[in-house]
């Protein structure tokens, strides 16, 4: 018997049978690649998520850390006001001191006592700051004698995933950066009347502020006294040329006061133990003038425009008035003001201070009046 092949058919067959394989080979190797491509994908996807939230807890604990900088600086004012010498760190570096008498700083190790220690909780998240307080390079970190009124701040904050963050801030007990010559200081002339006015520019105080003179002039400017007051340090001038409007602007954004009128008779600001900074712009008001009477005030006084004295005054600190400062109300009242006191000039007219008044000098209402301000950051870093 013959059988018929189609032999057409038969090797048609044949190709199709070898596309089919072809076919699935390549579907695979497709497959192969998309599995492939996804895993790489999802790798660098998660990756990234993890990157960027590594990233982010990093930067909240660099936040952290500058936040427990700011903590610890005004813990260290705080400290610095309360202390008996309010002129240096002294006092607040041997505080910190841990049980093996040295002052070690940060350390994974250290027993010093911490300026301040707290948590924060952000996105869900819980953060620790702890801030420590060595002395300055130039005194050496661990050394307990400040010598220049500066110290090192170092705060560590701590977060998830292992988050870290330390900055170091160094910082310095606020000053003028012109301090008065005098008792009183005045850019214009001054006029002083009376035997009952005295100034004494002997420091009062032992704050290290040294004797003062009892009255120093910006030249050309003069002083010119009747009636013989008892000025203690005598005159004195020259050329030092406080801009006491920059001093003003700078100090009265700390201040706890702002006036916007003539504050009323036997007003009270701030207490021998909590130094309050009071403002008023006299210039605002029509007769551009600021009127005192009968008022008892611990901190710093500051006036853009003129002020006057009149009824009984009691200050303890620091005056800045950027015009004139006169002085009224004779007879029985009195004004005592033991610190500094700083005039400048207008076209109104010079200084003038007469009747029952006595200025002193003290090194240590001074002091005490600028420990309200924030200490001054000299310059940070993270490490």
């Amino acid at each position: 018997m013959k059988v018929a092949v189609d032999i057409g058919r038969y090797f048609s067959l044949r190709s199709l049978g070898k596309q089919d394989g072809f076919i699935l080979i390549a579907a695979l190797t497709l497959m192969a690649v998309l599995v492939l491509v996804g895993a790489t994908t999802y790798i660098v996807s998660s990756s990234n998520a993890k990157v960027g939230a590594n990233f982010k807890t990093s930067q909240t604990a660099l936040q952290v850390a500058m936040a427990g900088a700011e903590k610890g600086r005004e813990a260290l004012r705080a400290a610095n006001a309360a202390s008996t010498t309010t002129s240096n760190f002294g006092e607040e570096l041997v505080a910190r001191v841990g049980a093996n008498g040295v002052l070690n700083g940060y350390s994974t190790t250290t027993d010093d006592a911490a300026l301040a220690t707290g948590t924060m909780t952000i996105d869900g998240h819980s953060y620790a700051y702890n801030t420590y307080l060595t002395n300055d390079a130039t005194d050496g970190a661990a050394s307990t004698t400040d010598s220049n009124g500066r110290a090192v701040i170092t705060a560590v904050a701590t977060g998830p995933n292992n988050a870290k963050a330390v900055v170091t801030t160094t910082i310095q007990i606020y000053n003028f950066s012109a301090d008065s010559p005098a008792a009183v200081y005045s850019k214009d002339n001054v006029t002083l009347r009376g035997s009952s006015l005295s100034i004494n520019g002997n420091d009062a105080g032992n704050c290290g502020g040294g004797n003062k003179s009892a009255v120093y002039n910006l030249d050309p400017s003069t002083t010119t006294t009747n009636g013989n007051p008892p000025l203690t340090g005598g005159l004195d001038h020259g050329t030092t040329d406080i801009d006491l409007l920059s001093m003003v602007n700078t100090l009265k954004v700390g201040a706890t006061t702002t006036l916007t009128a003539d504050p009323l008779n036997n007003s009270t600001y701030g207490s021998s133990t909590d130094y309050s900074i009071v403002y008023a712009d006299a210039t605002a008001q029509a007769d551009g003038k600021l009127d005192l009477n009968n008022i008892t005030g611990y901190g710093i006084l500051l006036v853009k425009g003129n002020l006057d004295l009149a009824g009984n005054i009691n200050w303890n600190g620091i005056i800045i008035v950027t015009g004139t400062l006169s002085s009224s109300g004779g007879g029985k009242a009195s004004k005592n003001i033991t610190g500094q006191v700083y005039s400048g000039s207008t076209a109104l007219g010079d200084t003038t201070i007469s009747g029952n008044i006595d200025i002193t000098y003290e090194s240590c209402a001074v002091k005490k009046s600028l420990s309200s301000q924030p200490l001054t950051v000299v310059n940070w870093k993270q490490n």
